[in-house]
């Protein structure tokens, strides 16, 4: 229970109480881009509460679209699969870490995990007008972990 209550205190009410809190702050055509994750379409073993707080953020981006389309500000997602950061790291440990990306970017059909500025770019876009037509969207920067 203590797992599930800090992931579901973080990913669900961090979320819920970031957005709540920011949006007195947003202009009228803002972009709010929420943070989802592959996990929460896939049902990887150990990773029950983790895909479902997930699922819960997909979620709110579907449903704030909707509430805030009078003040025409734009919610979607972006589901990052795995991204070499220093969070695989500690996940894993320093020793296994090298290991571990390698056997989880040849597991991908783009043959390695992905680096920070590809998912930066992917949050970039949907804050951008060049993708002013997705509401409610979840863009997947995954190396095709979802799509084949």
């Amino acid at each position: 229970m203590e797992d599930f209550d800090r992931i579901f205190e973080v990913n669900v009410k961090g979320t819920l109480l970031t957005v709540q809190k920011a949006l007195p702050l947003l202009n009228d055509g803002a972009s709010v881009i929420l943070n989802a994750s592959t996990n929460a379409d896939r049902g990887l073993p150990a990773f029950g509460a983790y895909s479902a707080s997930k699922a819960a953020v997909r979620s709110f981006a579907r449903t704030w679209a909707n509430e805030l389309t009078g003040r025409g500000i734009r919610v979607n997602a972006v589901s990052p699969g795995p991204i070499d950061t220093s969070g695989v790291t500690e996940l894993v440990g320093e020793e296994n870490s090298a290991a571990y990306k390698a056997k989880v970017g040849a597991e991908l059909p783009i043959g390695r995990i992905g680096r920070p500025e590809e998912g930066a770019a992917a949050v970039a876009f949907l804050a951008s007008a060049d993708s002013s037509y997705m509401m409610g969207a979840n863009l997947y920067a995954d190396g095709g972990a979802n799509q084949i």
